[in-house]
């Protein structure tokens, strides 16, 4: 990678921040969020005619079915973001749309509205600080045509650099015939899809005790979401089609043997649409480092190769990992995977030339 971001020279700037041997390899971490503070402006001026309003708790509530919880300590706020990447030697977040905030539950054009208002409003918060950030996409995926559309404009107008969806849309899962035209979109414009829990998650109405909606639920998701995409046929009808798994991508990793075997057991109800083992696409995804544990984070690795692992911390959420690039460290890899992990990995998923700030 260059040390080229945003068309200026960061060797002065960002990456000698912290120390000379990243001149070459910012840590990048992939999975973090972030809402514009004046979305909330929009919302309070144009949202009522969109189904969407700004609560008496200062929450967000979208066509009465569904609101955002109170929002983090830090996730509007960029120079305490700032402050917290420093002290963790991160030099680029790629940000991404806090869940509570995907469009899924609107009605199309309302969708489609509050997604290209969450994209225009993140761009124009990080213009002047673009050798430090780079965002995702919001695209409202319960109208797939909308969201081609939106998906184009984002990345070849707006220059963002990826995109951000949910593991479901709300009931409908990823393998859906009628999301064809989105994926078909992504893998033309060849950007990386980051798949990620919805608020209310698999199990929810199981998970309400001990915080288990969120220690449980988020990783079942990226393995529900990981196994529609595989069985369904997604990856294999689209072979350059690159997505990003969080949480280390559940428990797809450690149970991908029981996938095999259902797929050899139970051959007739995967006909026509996967005609190779799950176990064959488990490189076809990249993982974050979001696992929580050292032991956990090497075994990852082993798994799926030191080169589809990228560096993520879940920012601002107290779920996050709160020292990202020292868990990677702590894993003890060698010198050149820890160097791919931290930002190499990030830098060629999400296109170098994109990500410098050439499109």
């Amino acid at each position: 990678m260059t040390t080229e971001l945003g068309g200026q020279n960061t060797a002065n700037d960002c990456c000698t921040r912290f120390r000379e041997e990243r001149v070459i390899t910012p840590h990048i971490d992939t999975h973090c969020h972030f809402v514009p503070p004046a979305i909330l402006d929009r919302i309070e001026a144009e949202g009522a005619a969109h189904s969407v309003r700004v609560t008496d708790r200062g929450t967000v509530s979208f066509a009465g079915r569904g609101a955002t919880q109170a929002f983090p300590s830090g996730m509007l706020d960029l120079d305490e973001r700032e402050a917290w990447m420093d002290a963790q030697e991160i030099d680029v977040q790629v940000l991404s749309a806090w869940m509570d905030f995907s469009t899924y539950v609107l009605d199309p054009d309302d969708g489609a509205w509050l997604a290209r208002s969450i994209n225009e409003l993140t761009m124009n918060a990080i213009a002047d600080r673009s050798d430090r950030f780079r965002a995702m996409a919001a695209v409202p995926l319960q109208a797939p045509d909308l969201a081609a559309q939106e998906l184009r404009y984002a990345i070849d107008e707006l220059g963002m650099v990826a995109v951000e969806i949910g593991t479901r849309i709300v009931n409908a899962e990823l393998d859906e015939p009628s999301l064809e035209p989105f994926w078909t979109e992504a893998e033309r414009l060849d950007v990386l899809v980051l798949v990620h829990p919805p608020y209310v998650s698999i199990g929810f109405d199981r998970l309400t005790r001990y915080f288990l909606d969120n220690i449980v639920s988020n990783p079942a998701e990226a393995t529900v979401a990981a196994s529609h995409l595989i069985f369904g046929g997604v990856l294999e009808r689209h072979p350059g089609l690159r997505v990003c798994l969080t949480h280390g991508g559940g428990f797809l990793p450690y149970q991908v043997g029981r996938q095999d075997r259902g797929f050899e057991a139970k051959p007739a109800l995967t006909a026509g649409h996967v005609h190779a083992a799950p176990s064959t696409f488990l490189r076809r995804f990249y993982y974050d480092t979001v696992v929580h544990g050292a032991e956990a984070l090497r075994f990852l690795v082993e798994r799926v190769g030191a080169d589809r692992v990228v560096m993520g911390s879940d920012y601002p959420f107290p779920m996050g990992d709160p020292e990202p690039v020292a868990a990677v460290r702590k894993a003890g890899f060698d010198e050149d995977a820890t160097r791919a992990i931290l930002g190499g990995n990030a830098d060629r998923a999400l296109g170098g030339d994109r990500l410098n700030g050439s499109r």
